[in-house]
């Protein structure tokens, strides 16, 4: 299998240089990088969706959320852990997996399988797994970026909780009446709306995205800078 890997591998290396015109071949690499990774985007919103209820995970129409229901509940654990023991915020309360502070005012929120970075691990693993370099290597790194992943999401939801401990800032109301084209009614319930509309601002949005083309592509950048690099060079010489 492994073989096969690097095989077909080398044989796309060899492909790509022939076929892309000389002026953007040196972009060879970040070509790759980002059809892997738009491939496996598309792949995933083919063959996965969320239900009715975020916290419903459909593959191929069939509900899996139970296989993801250890890691909603190690996740909740870790970042209570995070937030509580660590930062030292003694009122952030855990039941199950829902998670929140023990204020007047709160947003208790469900880590579900869509908040533990479930797909990051695999869109990584899937683009390392087909990418140039060492397939030995690969063995390694790809467990130990599954791990850095998995960390740096537990640091990313502690921090927008530690965020969200108050209510949104005044200032919001008029960002999100455009930002999300919301109308903004002083209610119970347009307050709790704002608020969450608060949280995902940076759960959805801002922090979303540093995960994705942050951490991702910094990890992409490693391999590719101090592991495939140096192996090619050493294949040539060869």
């Amino acid at each position: 299998m492994q073989f096969r890997i690097s095989r077909m591998t080398n044989w796309i290396d060899h492909k790509l240089d022939n076929l892309l015109p000389k002026p953007i071949k040196p972009f060879k690499d970040i070509i790759w990088f980002l059809f892997l990774f738009l491939a496996f985007d598309f792949i995933w919103k083919l063959f996965v969706r969320e239900g009715e209820e975020e916290s419903i995970m459909l593959v191929l129409g069939h509900d899996l959320t139970s296989l993801t229901d250890g890691l909603c509940l190690w996740t909740a654990k870790a970042i209570h852990w995070l937030v509580h023991d660590i930062f030292g915020y003694t009122d952030f309360t855990r039941e199950g997996i829902t998670l929140y502070f023990n204020r007047e005012e709160r947003l208790p929120v469900d880590i579900v399988w869509a908040c533990t970075g479930l797909k990051q691990l695999l869109m990584f693993s899937f683009i390392i797994a087909f990418y140039f370099g060492p397939v030995k290597k690969k063995l390694w790194y790809i467990p130990l970026a599954a791990l850095i992943l998995l960390t740096i999401n537990i640091v990313r939801l502690a921090i927008i909780f530690v965020i969200i401990k108050d209510p949104f800032p005044e200032w919001f109301i008029h960002v999100n009446e455009w930002y999300n084209d919301r109308a903004w009614v002083n209610s119970q319930a347009g307050h709790h709306q704002f608020y969450k509309d608060w949280f995902n601002v940076f759960h959805r949005d801002i922090l979303t995205w540093i995960y994705y083309d942050g951490v991702m592509f910094l990890l992409w950048l490693f391999w590719e800078e101090k592991i495939n690099k140096p192996y090619q060079r050493l294949l040539k010489n060869k």
